[in-house]
């Protein structure tokens, strides 16, 4: 078992004594976010019995997983933190992005970054990159197919009317003919109810990503679209990864962390590349001393 499993096994009453006289608590998400991970923080928190927290430290490195239980996973801590730290060491995908916006400070190691939001098909892993069921691609390659279907079209015709004495409607009518030889068989593999859904769930993030930014985070609902739409439909690939400065740009509360945090952030992101998965709260706060001892 790893060392971070065994420190999970620390009393509680031991971690209540290491805490400042106000009630800051550092919690670590080492994991896919999953309806059983959503009711391990149920158990943690309720094992705490604390109601009313100053200050969580929330370590996270995870490749995502449901939008549905992010959401619920941010409401549920809210409920319990008046202000929650985000500390990223190494990756952030998907639907632990949308977790992370209901934090009210990002602080980055030298390897943390996000990945965008888009909705992923099950069965998708976030390293791997870009693949056929992603939403986003499978939306760009419906588009990429109508955007060469028309541009093929228009190169056909001007060729026909120069080099053949037909004139225009006739051109088009043989210019169709021939591009629907060539995109036919490709749309025609193409189930309309598929892209149906998998166009309407391209939004999931970004509608629940809304609701976090204006409901817990009091940002205006048009400003929390632009956020959103950045984190989802800007980027080539699932596995893109955005960094701090770009981060800032999309006005998310990034703050730069001291050196000695973001040293021991740069020491725990290989590290936990060698444990096992982990969730739950740890000795003290998310401090210099607290980390090391995740690190170690």
């Amino acid at each position: 078992m790893s060392n971070l499993k065994q420190k999970n096994n620390t009393s509680l009453k031991s971690i209540k004594k290491t805490q400042s006289k106000k009630q800051d608590y550092t919690y670590v998400l080492y994991d896919d976010i999953t309806p059983d991970t959503m009711k391990q923080m149920f158990l943690d928190f309720d094992k705490l019995g604390v109601r009313e927290i100053d200050t969580l430290d929330f370590i996270l490195c995870s490749n995502g997983g449901s939008p549905s239980c992010a959401y619920e996973m941010s409401y549920f801590m809210r409920n319990y933190a008046n202000k929650v730290v985000g500390l990223f060491p190494s990756y952030v995908y998907s639907s632990a992005v949308l977790l992370s916006l209901s934090f009210d400070e990002l602080h980055f190691g030298s390897f943390g970054f996000f990945g965008p939001m888009d909705t992923q098909s099950p069965n998708y892993m976030a390293e791997i990159g870009f693949e056929y069921d992603s939403t986003e691609n499978i939306d760009a390659c419906y588009n990429a197919i109508i955007d060469y279907g028309v541009k093929a079209m228009d190169r056909s015709v001007r060729k026909i009317i120069k080099r053949t004495k037909l004139n225009s409607a006739d051109s088009v009518k043989l210019s169709k003919h021939m591009v629907d030889a060539v995109v036919q068989p490709v749309l025609s593999q193409i189930d309309p109810n598929t892209l149906g859904a998998y166009h309407r769930a391209s939004d999931l993030a970004s509608m629940y990503g809304v609701r976090i930014l204006s409901d817990i985070m009091n940002i205006d609902t048009s400003k929390a679209w632009d956020m959103c739409y950045g984190l989802t439909k800007r980027y080539p690939t699932h596995g893109f990864h955005i960094k701090q400065k770009e981060l800032k740009l999309i006005d998310l509360p990034v703050k730069t962390p001291s050196i000695s945090v973001r040293d021991t952030l740069d020491s725990m992101k290989f590290r936990l590349d060698e444990k096992d998965n982990f969730q739950g709260f740890i000795d003290g706060r998310a401090s210099l001393n607290t980390m090391n001892k995740i690190a170690a």
